[in-house]
């Protein structure tokens, strides 16, 4: 199959997307197949020549940093000439992963030249809307400007469109509403949609109606295991951070975005983790613009210096911080699925999680422990793990044997499938 991966954000950027967008289609060329990726450049003058445009497989937009977020880049393109680009490519079938510009214009050159598409819900912007508010311009751009532009639409699409732009009683339920809608109409004209959590899939269904309904299939995305470090690794990063061999860590590895509810991680610390266990620190493992108000609020805490800030690492050298952590925490109500989770659970960490349907690699009692949205509830989870190596270690195997299920290799085999079932279904429609 001739295949195209349709993607607002890509390499040099580093987040889930990225991670997903690079693992399928690794492993779909492993598979065979021949694979485009469609994304944004970071410049305006793209080089056809660039290293990272893997023999003109890595298909590049000129773009600007900015607008809805800080590592999002708003491209510009002539649509038609670009349209042209992708139809001579004679794609088999379309991956949708963004619901912006160029994850649109890849819905467009489906419905142009009979292509099945297929859209993954990888964000979920509905509930990002409580924390990024500004968005509203943009999302009514895409729902009343390149949304109608994108897919084919009739009268009745055009009337739902129009009541976007009522006024809500507040910015951030206009901006939900206007999602919610457009989300709806966008995956109603795709062949497949995909969910990587019982979460996401119990939403997307919750939005449908008798005029806007579509097939979701539950697909997590695979992940495999990191490389495990080394002795001498683990003994350096250690010693960098001040973490001695019997301290008991505990943490988070990640994007560290206001959406992700780290400050309940501080709170838990502060107020029973840090006096109950003695030996015990928090790690927080990655970078972001909210990494900013977290360190000021570790530094009002009374247990600051126990509350450790690295940074962002290469996520090849990743396997050293899970290593050190005891007990990963999770306390995002954001995410679609939770890549870090996955990381984590094939390193053999115990988990403490708050949203309970977001990944598949999490049971409670068995690999890791659900627990509620406060700090109290928080701090007793982390401490009924941080006090029994045993559970510990019995809950890190469990992990492991969850996380096996869903490699990379595994999921890419599913994802085949559901495109030469498209093909197929497009080819008798």
């Amino acid at each position: 199959m001739r295949i195209g991966l349709f993607t607002d954000t890509y390499r040099p950027s580093i987040n889930g997307i990225v991670f997903v967008v690079e693992s399928l289609k690794r492993e779909l060329e492993t598979l065979g197949h021949e694979v485009f990726v469609f994304c944004p450049a970071k410049t305006m003058t793209p080089s056809k020549d660039d290293e990272l445009s893997d023999n003109g497989h890595i298909i590049r937009f000129p773009s600007v940093k900015g607008a809805f977020f800080d590592d999002y880049d708003t491209s510009i393109f002539f649509p038609p000439r670009e349209l042209l680009k992708i139809k001579r490519l004679e794609l088999d079938v379309i991956h949708i992963f963004t619901p912006s510009q160029i994850g649109l214009m890849g819905v467009r050159a489906a419905h142009k030249y009979d292509i099945p598409c297929v859209i993954q819900h990888c964000t979920d912007m509905y509930e990002f809307a409580e924390h990024y508010p500004a968005v509203l311009p943009g999302v009514l751009a895409l729902g009343g400007v390149i949304f109608p532009l994108s897919a084919k639409f009739d009268g009745k699409d055009y009337r739902e469109i129009l009541k976007i732009y009522r006024p809500r009683t507040s910015v951030t339920k206009w901006n939900q509403d206007i999602i919610e809608q457009i989300i709806t109409m966008l995956y109603s004209k795709a062949d497949a949609v995909i969910a990587l959590s019982r979460k996401s899939q119990q939403q997307l269904e919750s939005w449908q109606n008798d005029d806007y309904h579509y097939d979701i299939t539950l697909m997590p995305n695979g992940v495999n295991a990191l490389p495990r470090p080394t002795s001498a690794q683990i003994a350096d990063f250690r010693k960098s951070w001040g973490l001695k061999t019997n301290d008991e860590v505990f943490g988070f590895v990640g994007r560290l975005g206001e959406e992700k509810n780290l400050p309940v991680l501080i709170e838990a610390f502060s107020k029973r983790i840090a006096s109950t266990r003695p030996k015990s620190k928090l790690l927080f493992v990655g970078d972001f613009e909210y990494r900013a108000v977290l360190e000021e609020m570790a530094q009002k805490t009374a247990c600051a210096d126990r509350i450790i800030f690295t940074g962002a690492l290469p996520r090849e050298e990743l396997g050293v911080a899970y290593e050190v952590l005891d007990v990963f925490c999770f306390p995002s109500l954001k995410d679609t699925q939770g890549w870090v989770l996955h990381e984590a659970a094939h390193a053999h960490r115990p988990i403490v999680i708050i949203d309970q349907e977001v990944s598949e690699v999490v049971r409670d009692g068995e690999s890791g422990v659900f627990v509620e949205n406060t700090a109290d509830s928080m701090a007793e989870g982390v401490i009924s793990l941080l006090k029994s190596p045993k559970k510990r270690r019995e809950y890190g195997e469990m992990s492991k044997k969850l996380a096996a299920k869903y490699t990379e290799r595994r999921q890419v085999r599913k994802l085949e499938a559901l495109y030469q079932r498209v093909i197929a279904e497009r080819a008798d429609a």
